[in-house]
């Protein structure tokens, strides 16, 4: 079958609608106050999404959702990327939002999707430990059984908007051996409750990120989102799907570095014409064109096979990789065409290159994602561990 790598009439209305609102809530000088601000993002702009119906786009109607395709968040993920808006549309719809609607019980949808969906309450999920490690070898933080409820204990590392959030999600081990797939586990927890201490972690990004310690913080079993110990295979594919979605906003960002970079090559004159006429300059924003047409495919290949309800993780994984490559690479190349000037505070490629540096990182780099493409990639006709044939003379 076909893929079909093209925005629907209304997807490029929707962006249209995204690129305009962000475009004037959103400029420069909104994305630099919010890099020091003790507000983790924009209240307005959050409200103004809220009513358009954005954080609860793929929510089920029964709770206040739209109902839409993943096709159709896409374009907004893209306008988030080239305008920078400092919102965590990701992190509390993308992932947080999602957890819910993927394991919660009739009762915690119930409470956190519409409030989600409306803009009244931040969730946000706490995952990332001191070890670095993607995935579930990277879970921890122990939740030990005891009567009624489970105690926490350890510490997250990256959590976003964790000083803004009125509920975590997070990541814990409640039985298996550290990487074990079997005995991760996910608690809604209240970050105001005691034994919770949330401190600010300073990052090159500028993004709201916090460290969360849990010191024997209990949490009733009741609180406990999805099954105990079965959490995995849902939380790896919403933050698969996550990936996606910020892969898009890499895309959108790098539409924007790569007309910063033709701009500056156009407009820049050394000894009496423009440095665009030379060919290192022209190879250098043909290089920008190059990988994000690359993890444009990939990205696009994967969001398909998400919203015609395939397989995905291998491809989410390539799209990942693609655009983890693609935001170090794009940025390193718009500052090779503006040499010194791109580094200056004042001026906007620094702010893309700072934030992709974090999009690298984010949901899992580069090497973890191709390691994650062969893992579940499974040639036809051959079983796993299986011996490939001799190939012919």
């Amino acid at each position: 079958m076909a893929i079909d790598l093209e925005l629907n009439e209304q997807q490029r209305q929707l962006q249209d609608t995204a690129n305009d609102l962000f475009g004037r809530l959103c400029p420069p000088s909104v994305v630099r106050r919010y890099e020091t601000s003790t507000e983790d993002f924009p209240r307005e702009v959050w409200r103004q999404m809220a009513e358009l119906g954005w954080l609860s786009m793929s929510f089920p109607s029964e709770y206040d959702g739209l109902d839409c395709t993943f096709l159709d968040a896409y374009p907004i993920y893209i306008e988030l990327g080239r305008h920078l808006a400092p919102v965590p549309l990701l992190e509390v719809a993308g992932v947080a939002g999602e957890l819910v609607a993927a394991l919660g019980s009739p009762e915690q949808k119930g409470a956190l999707l519409p409030a989600i969906g409306g803009g009244q309450a931040i969730v946000t999920l706490a995952f990332m430990e001191p070890e670095g490690c993607y995935g579930p070898a990277g879970v921890a933080l122990s939740a030990r059984h005891t009567g009624d409820r489970y105690v926490l204990e350890g510490t997250k590392l990256l959590v976003s908007c964790a000083a803004s959030a009125d509920r975590l999600i997070v990541a814990a081990r409640t039985s298996g051996a550290a990487g074990d797939e079997a005995g991760v586990s996910l608690f809604i927890v209240n970050p105001k409750a005691p034994g919770v201490a949330i401190e600010r972690i300073p990052n090159i990004a500028g993004q709201p990120l916090y460290a969360v310690t849990f010191a024997g913080v209990e949490v009733p079993a009741a609180d406990a989102l999805g099954m105990i110990g079965g959490a995995w295979p849902a939380l790896n594919a919403v933050m698969a799907k996550a990936a996606v979605l910020q892969s898009a906003m890499v895309l959108g960002a790098g539409e924007r570095v790569q007309a910063m970079a033709v701009d500056y090559a156009n407009h820049r004159v050394q000894f009496g014409e423009p440095i665009g006429k030379h060919q290192a300059v022209q190879y250098l924003c043909t290089d920008i064109t190059l990988e994000h047409y690359v993890a444009r495919l990939l990205t696009l290949q994967a969001a398909w096979r998400i919203d015609t309800g395939r397989t995905f993780l291998r491809e989410a994984s390539l799209a990942k990789a693609a655009a983890s490559r693609a935001a170090a690479a794009m940025t390193f190349a718009a500052h090779e065409v503006h040499a010194g000037v791109g580094f200056m505070n004042d001026y906007d490629l620094q702010l893309y290159t700072r934030r992709a540096k974090h999009w690298e990182f984010n949901l899992g780099d580069y090497r973890h994602h191709l390691d994650e493409a062969m893992k579940v990639y499974a040639p036809i006709g051959f079983e796993e561990g299986a011996k490939a044939p001799a190939r012919a003379a």
